[in-house]
């Protein structure tokens, strides 16, 4: 009899035991659960990430696409970004707002680390000294245009030379004076509209001025027909009456 109570003494321990353990994994379970569905500090939702870099989340769902960048997804499917990539959002926005294509965007994007290039007013003296020139001058906006892409052209370049690529500067290169290229042929084309706008109205002007003239001159003509006609009647009625007096005197 003893015996038997002590078995079962240990049965019940056992139970207990494989009682609380279940519990313990079921809690345990639950608390990495919720840490899974909980964001992790400093990641960000796209919705968050959007109100940070100052636009539409479908802005940056159309330059994930375009530019090939990563997409990180939580266990629930959203996605998320991080303190970086927030900031190379940002950068990515300054090169869209200084007029660069996301063709050009995506060849100063690193593969590996997602890094945009600084900022190319950041870059060197020289190009802040050619942008305040240009804003103490005014320039046209071909101008502007011009220097904004060159001022990008030599920012991009010293940044891949540092790092020694070559292939990436060629290729910065190529892009940026195509461009550049596109812009000066833009607005070439939309000077010689201009130009041929302001002859067509300098010619519409003169025809106008010679019809006006014209019209002068055919009034001052009649005129002159009608003195020249009402000379003729006089001189002929003259005549006739020179006639009468000589009928009248024989």
């Amino acid at each position: 009899m003893g015996n038997k109570k002590e078995s079962s003494k240990v049965i019940l321990l056992k139970e207990e035991r494989t009682g609380r353990n279940e519990e313990e994994m079921t809690a345990k379970n639950r608390m990495e659960e919720g840490k899974k569905q909980e964001p992790e500090k400093d990641m960000f939702l796209i919705s968050e990430t959007a109100k940070l870099v100052g636009v539409e989340s479908h802005v940056l769902r159309y330059w994930e696409e375009e530019l090939k960048l990563p997409i990180r997804r939580n266990d629930l499917g959203h996605r998320y970004y991080t303190k970086e990539d927030v900031e190379q959002f940002k950068e990515i926005k300054k090169l869209k707002e200084q007029g660069l294509q996301l063709k050009a965007i995506r060849t100063v994007l690193t593969d590996s680390s997602m890094q945009v290039m600084v900022p190319l007013r950041e870059h060197s003296q020289a190009a802040r000294n050619i942008q305040e020139e240009l804003s103490e001058t005014g320039g046209r906006d071909i101008q502007d245009k011009g220097a904004r892409l060159q001022l990008l052209l030599h920012s991009l370049i010293s940044q891949a030379v540092r790092e020694n690529n070559e292939d990436l500067t060629r290729e910065i290169k190529e892009t940026i004076m195509k461009e550049m290229d596109y812009q000066f042929r833009v607005q070439e084309e939309e000077n010689e509209r201009r130009e041929q706008l302001r002859i067509d109205r300098e010619e519409e002007h003169y025809r106008k001025l010679d019809e006006l003239l014209r019209q002068r001159s055919r009034k001052r003509l009649t005129g002159r027909e009608k003195k020249e006609q009402k000379k003729q009647e006089e001189n002929k009625a003259a005549a006739n009456g020179e006639k009468r007096k000589k009928h009248s005197f024989f």
